[in-house]
């Protein structure tokens, strides 16, 4: 692959996809949560060793709040990614019953007065 077709947009955009999708499979992991555990412990321990000094509180906070973001990301990502997929797939199944109101296809993506209208049209 050439350094141009490396730094289009979509070769970009699926290096960052793939890197959200593994983060949030080893955020939810057993390890990571032993790890984290680990973590924990040994910053509590170098907390009571230094008597819980200035340095030790801007490295709590910082870590824990580096963590949190990139974390929150790749969940919101992962999430995103797996809701577009059912809904696609619910689209198909949609479609393919015979007798099913194929408004309903794509709802998701109309206004709120639409969508209202399409569920009241619906409520028995």
């Amino acid at each position: 692959m050439t350094r141009l077709e490396q730094e289009t947009p979509h070769y970009v955009r699926d290096r960052f996809s793939a890197a959200a999708h593994v983060l949030a499979g080893v955020a939810g992991s057993a390890w990571a949560s032993g790890i984290s555990m680990v973590v924990v412990a040994g910053l509590l321990i170098a907390g009571l060793v230094t008597a819980f000094a200035p340095w030790w509180h801007s490295l709590v906070y910082a870590t824990g709040s580096i963590v949190s973001l990139l974390v929150l990301f790749s969940i919101q990502h992962t999430t995103n990614r797996q809701t577009k997929a059912i809904l696609l797939k619910l689209d198909q199944l949609v479609e393919g019953v015979e007798g099913a109101d194929n408004d309903v296809i794509g709802m998701e993506d109309r206004d709120l007065e639409d969508q209202e209208h399409i569920r009241h049209r619906h409520q028995r």
